[in-house]
């Protein structure tokens, strides 16, 4: 099975993966974010995008990457990625359902308030790409395409990956119930997006 996070920027979809992977059983954490990276690496400026998701590229390897790993694995698979273009959501997620592969897609949805308060609190708030595309992909994401909406505004990242879970039947460990400790391992999920 894979679980895909969609959602704006700042709604807190690494912090849900990384709760999720700690707590299921062999769970891989895959980042797609890396194929872009690479892309912008090996391209030169004048063929690079301003978002990884453009490069059709992007799409076909992703897409190739997560078939092997589901089609040659049994572990659960977590994705925490925003795509904001249907048509991409269907070459990607379309595709893999399409090859029989389940997948669960949840849009993690906050209001623009709450998310400024997330990215706040991860020392991000400044950051040119997340404010210039939050607006567009929160309206985006939120259309009726992407079904499985969790509205998180009121939710601690236990919640969000206790409701996933329980939505997807995946038994998982329990939560962390020190909150100071919760507090460290989460602090410590944010340093590692940032240096990502």
């Amino acid at each position: 099975m894979i679980i895909w996070l969609n959602g704006p920027f700042g709604v807190g979809k690494m912090q849900v993966a990384t709760e999720l992977q700690r707590r299921i059983n062999g769970a891989i954490l895959y980042h797609p974010d890396d194929i872009g990276r690479l892309l912008t690496k090996q391209l030169p400026q004048t063929l690079q995008k301003a978002n990884f998701e453009d490069y059709p590229e992007w799409r076909q390897w992703n897409y190739q990457l997560l078939k092997k790993i589901a089609t040659s694995t049994q572990q659960t698979i977590i994705v925490p990625m925003t795509i904001s273009k249907q048509q991409y959501f269907d070459e990607i997620v379309g595709g893999l359902q399409n090859e029989g592969i389940t997948v669960r897609h949840f849009t993690l949805a906050a209001t623009p308030e709450v998310i400024a308060k997330r990215l706040r609190q991860r020392g991000n708030l400044n950051n040119v790409f997340t404010l210039s595309h939050l607006k567009q992909v929160a309206e985006q994401t939120e259309t009726p395409q992407f079904a499985e909406i969790l509205d998180t505004n009121e939710m601690t990242i236990v919640e969000i990956a206790n409701t996933i879970a329980k939505q997807c039947s995946i038994r998982i460990k329990p939560a962390i119930t020190n909150p100071v400790l919760q507090g460290l391992v989460q602090f410590g999920t944010g340093v590692r997006q940032r240096f990502h």
